[in-house]
């Protein structure tokens, strides 16, 4: 697994087993329509819960796929962003026709110079590793 797919696996798997209580693996798993060993896959993170699975746990529990995941929480981060994001909002909602255009040309301006840079990054560790290749040949 990549290193971000087995994280995200660690830590769905430490909710399935904040969730699952005092029950056990087998009496969960049966509940969910899994075996045993399936469920500890999950449970142990070597391998990434189905979305199938997450409704399932979520219908048992009571909760949404979202608090199956998260708990009571938000991702790090994602509180200030939707602050930032309403804050942005409300400042546009001020602006003028002609100063929301004017905002809509700066943005797709940078995020062209983005996509631009990215992808010359993108070339660039292309060639790098193209000549990784050939060194290690």
């Amino acid at each position: 697994m990549r290193e971000s797919h087995t994280l995200i696996a660690a830590w769905v798997g430490r909710r399935l087993k904040q969730l699952r209580g005092e029950r056990t693996q087998k009496e969960f798993a049966d509940q969910l329509g899994l075996s045993q060993a399936q469920y500890n896959r999950y449970e142990t993170g070597k391998r990434l819960a189905h979305d199938k699975v997450l409704a399932g746990v979520a219908a048992i529990c009571g909760l949404s796929p979202e608090q199956v995941i998260w708990g009571d929480e938000l991702p790090a981060g994602a509180k200030p962003q939707a602050e930032a994001a309403r804050d942005v909002a409300e400042l546009i909602a001020l602006l003028d026709d002609e100063a929301r255009e004017d905002l809509f040309i700066f943005l797709k301006n940078k995020t062209e110079d983005l996509a631009r840079k990215r992808r010359s990054e993108a070339r660039h560790a292309l060639r790098v590793l193209q000549g990784l290749q050939k060194k290690a040949i």
